[in-house]
This record gives structure tokens, C-alpha cells and sequence, in this order.
């Protein structure tokens, strides 16, 4: 009894002591990230692929040949990274990014330009590489680089003296109660909202919600509470199975809104383009001034969690040209020019999926919206011109696609507003009735035509992207002799 008792204390001390170590890695990266910051995610990389779910089903090895191939950004011998911007929540737009991660193999600077062709411009003392993907690589120690987007020298400059002798963290309250979360789960993704959105939107987008129509909740205090909103953080914990929990937290108390607090969670998600179709099951409870959400996370799920992370980390993960093998330039060319391909039709096949889940069109054009902006993003190192060519030309296409689907709500609106009842008074053999209802179905029949004509646009755009996949493909495999 007592050796049972005494072996299961030494296993608490040692959870506590781990996750405590965790905690305190975390703070230390977290140092270094600008205080300006109202998003960060936190990804413990050693511990998610240590887990019991990634062992069984091979992430480790999995996660080292998709990095081989280029489908993934993130080196196998990273251990943990905090990604954080400062986003204008009026434009869904960052400010600037930045990220700070660890590794378990040091990185120089040397070695990361030559890897790069980047160029190497030191930051006043410290180590920088400056990246052709419109961002600068610093290095705060052998094993711990950090990256800035975009490329604005003086940013960098200013950022690095503010975190020069910082020892803790200067985040917002909200966002350093995240870090707390990092002690029992590996991915942690949380939103500073306080003071972002302004009143009037918020009743506007409450009037119009789906969630609240046919309820008798007040809109005034309704509007009241989510002006108090402070923030959302979503927490993923891997253990034989992928759990998440998601979060919502209010200043003041928020139970009027607890009958539709999971419709109108789904419904701002789907605006976002961030719904993760799981959160349907999830177990819902409501506090005073917490909605708590949680449940299993499915593989798409989780799928889904690593798209919410999105920052320029091309920088963190190039390899020191030194420890590779020597290629011929054509060799790197064709090697390069594969994986940029891969990547490309790896996101527009995600999209193609994710159509079939999308609610809204509104919500496709943002995920649409999305995947160029990673396209944009992409390493173009040694890519073949005519690649990036067509790289390009996905993007464009997808901003389109998105612009047609955004045009269904705008062209409708305006036509709808131009069909009008006439206002007349009592004629003879004239019914009231009769032209409300003609008016309203004519009104159904333009917004049912304009969202034909935007999703026939769409899927248009969508056959001349396969048929330029089909030509460029041909085009590079008979060039370098690779499939493609």
C-alpha cells in the first residue's frame, strides 16, 4: 500500500514538474514576443508527437516525410513555437506577425541565408537573415529563432530592443492567461477581443443572426454583454485521442445569452471561415461570464486546428545548408519546383473538400480568400519561373471565386431593393395580399438566380484551375523528367 501510494505521489511531482518545465519554455518564447500581440497559438511539438495517440498512428514519421515532400512547414526536430499578430479585427487583416520557436538541432544564421539565398543583415548585435518571403530570421540563441513579417527593418529593429532584457511576458492579461492552458495541452490558439468591436456592429450583426431569430432575447442587453466580450481560446489536448475545449469569456455576466450560445458560436465561426464541423457534439455549459465547449476532435478536426495556424514560419524551419547533401542547381530546381506544385494542389484539393462542409457561400469565399494568401506565401527558392507562373494564377483564381461568391449577397441586395410593393390604398380587385406575396417571390427569385450565377462562376473558375493543373503538370514532368 504504502509502495503504491509513494509511486503514485513520484509520478504527481513528476507530471507537475513537466508541466511546469512546459509552462515556463513557453513563458520564456513568449518573452519575446511584441506586447502589441492580440493573438498568439502555442504549439508543443516534442509533446504532441510523444503522445500516446501520435505514437500509435506514426506522426513522428508521418510528420517527417510530409516536411520531405514540402507539404509542411514545420522541421521534425522542433520542439515548441508560439505564433503571435496584432490583428485589425475591423479588416480581418495582421498588422504584423511573429514567431518564436525551439529546436532540437542549433541553426545559423550562415546557414539558414545560404539555404535561403536570403541576405544576411544583421539587427543592430543581433543575427539576421532577410527572407525573400517578405520577412526577416533572427537568432536569440543556437537552438531559438524568431521571424517577423513583413519586412520592415525598423519594425524588427523596435521589436528586438523591446524584448532585448525582457524576462517574462508583456502580453495582455487575456493572452498570458493562455499560457497557464500550455501546461496540460499541446496547442493553445487565443483571440485578445477586448474593446474590438464597436456596439453598433455588434446589434447590427445581432438583428440579422439566425441564431437569435425567433428567441425573445433582448437585443439591447444582448449588445451589452458581447461589447464585454474578452476574448476566445481554443485548447487541444492529445492523449489516445484528440480533445479540444473552446472557451468564451465575458466581463460581465453573459447567462442571457446561454439558450443560443452554441448557434451564434457557429454562426460568428462560419463568418470567420473557422468552423470546425465537430464543435456540433460538443458539450455546452454556460457561467456567469465563461461559455465552456468541449469534446473529441475528429482527424478532420484537427486538421482543421492546424489551418487556424497561419504565420510566416518558412524562416523557422530552413535547414543549415551545411548538413545537407550537395545537389546540381538543376536538381534543387526540380526538386523545388515538386514540392511548390504539391503544396499548391494540396491546398486547392482541401478547398474542393471543404466546399462540400461549407453553410455559407460567404464562408467558402473566406476559406478561398485564405488558401491564396498561403499560396502567396509559399518558399519560391529555386522554383521554375513557369511554376510560379501558375502558382500565381491559382491564387488569382481563388480571389475570383471568392469575389463571385461575395458578389451573391451585394448583386442580390441591390436588385431586391429596386422591387418594391407599390403602397396603394384600397382599389377594387386589388389585394394587399397578393402583391406582398408577389413581391417577396420575385425577391426569392433574384436571390436564387444571383446565387446560380455566383456558384456557376465559381465552378468555372474551378474547371480552367484543374485544366492549367493538367497542362502544367505535363509541362514539368516532361521537363525534368519527375512526376509531378
Amino acid at each position: 500500500m504504502f509502495s503504491a501510494a509513494r509511486t503514485a505521489l513520484v509520478a504527481a511531482v513528476c507530471f507537475l514538474a513537466l508541466v511546469s518545465t512546459a509552462a515556463a519554455q513557453f513563458d520564456q518564447l513568449a518573452a519575446q514576443i511584441p506586447a502589441s500581440a492580440n493573438a498568439a497559438a502555442l504549439v508543443d511539438v516534442e509533446r504532441l508527437l510523444a503522445s500516446p495517440l501520435a505514437r500509435q498512428e506514426g506522426w513522428k514519421d508521418k510528420h517527417a516525410q510530409a516536411y520531405a515532400a514540402g507539404l509542411i512547414a514545420l522541421a521534425p526536430d522542433a520542439r515548441r513555437m508560439i505564433l503571435a499578430s496584432q490583428i485589425d479585427f475591423e479588416y480581418m487583416k495582421s498588422q504584423w506577425e511573429a514567431a518564436v520557436a525551439d529546436f532540437a538541432q542549433p541553426r545559423t544564421i550562415a546557414g539558414i541565408a545560404r539555404a535561403t539565398k536570403g541576405t544576411l543583415d544583421p539587427v543592430g548585435e543581433t543575427p539576421a537573415v532577410l527572407l525573400g518571403d517578405n520577412s526577416y530570421c533572427v537568432q536569440f540563441a543556437p537552438t531559438r529563432l524568431g521571424v517577423m513579417s513583413p519586412a520592415n527593418r525598423q519594425s524588427v529593429a523596435r521589436w528586438l530592443r523591446e524584448v532585448s532584457s525582457r524576462m517574462s511576458p508583456e502580453l495582455s492579461p487575456y493572452l498570458k492567461g493562455t499560457l497557464v492552458a500550455s501546461e496540460t495541452s499541446q496547442i493553445v490558439i487565443a483571440f485578445d477581443l477586448e474593446d474590438a468591436i464597436p456596439s453598433d456592429v455588434i446589434r447590427a450583426k445581432l438583428a440579422a443572426s439566425a441564431a437569435l431569430k425567433g428567441t425573445s432575447i433582448d437585443l439591447d442587453a444582448a449588445t451589452r454583454i458581447l461589447a464585454g466580450l474578452r476574448g476566445v481560446v481554443l485548447e487541444v489536448a492529445v492523449t489516445d485521442g484528440a480533445f479540444g475545449r473552446l472557451m468564451v469569456h465575458f466581463r460581465q455576466d453573459a447567462s442571457l445569452l446561454a439558450p443560443v450560445a452554441k448557434p451564434l458560436l457557429m454562426e460568428v465561426l462560419s463568418d470567420l471561415g473557422a468552423r470546425i464541423d465537430d464543435l456540433d457534439g460538443w458539450k455546452a455549459t454556460a457561467e456567469a461570464q465563461r461559455f465552456v465547449f468541449n469534446g473529441p476532435l475528429s482527424k478532420e478536426g484537427m486538421k482543421r486546428v492546424f489551418l487556424l495556424i497561419d504565420s510566416p514560419t518558412a524562416a523557422l524551419v530552413a535547414s543549415d545548408s551545411s548538413q545537407g547533401t550537395e545537389q546540381s542547381a538543376a536538381a534543387n530546381t526540380a526538386q523545388a519546383t515538386q514540392q511548390y506544385f504539391q503544396k499548391v494542389t494540396s491546398m486547392r484539393d482541401d478547398l474542393r473538400e471543404r466546399s462540400k462542409d461549407a453553410k455559407t457561400f460567404g464562408e467558402y469565399a473566406l476559406w478561398l480568400d485564405n488558401g491564396a494568401r498561403r499560396i502567396d506565401r509559399l518558399p519560391i527558392l529555386d522554383v521554375d519561373p513557369d511554376m510560379l507562373a501558375y502558382g500565381r494564377y491559382v491564387a488569382a483564381r481563388m480571389r475570383d471565386a471568392s469575389m463571385a461568391l461575395k458578389g451573391i449577397g451585394i448583386q442580390s441586395g441591390a436588385r431586391t431593393a429596386q422591387v418594391y410593393q407599390s403602397g396603394a390604398t384600397y382599389v377594387a380587385g386589388y389585394s394587399y395580399y397578393t402583391e406582398w406575396r408577389n413581391v417577396d417571390a420575385e425577391r426569392r427569385a433574384i436571390k436564387a438566380q444571383e446565387r446560380a450565377t455566383g456558384a456557376t462562376s465559381a465552378r468555372q473558375i474551378a474547371l480552367e484551375v484543374e485544366n492549367e493543373t493538367a497542362k502544367i503538370r505535363q509541362a514539368m514532368t516532361a521537363k525534368y523528367r519527375v512526376n509531378f
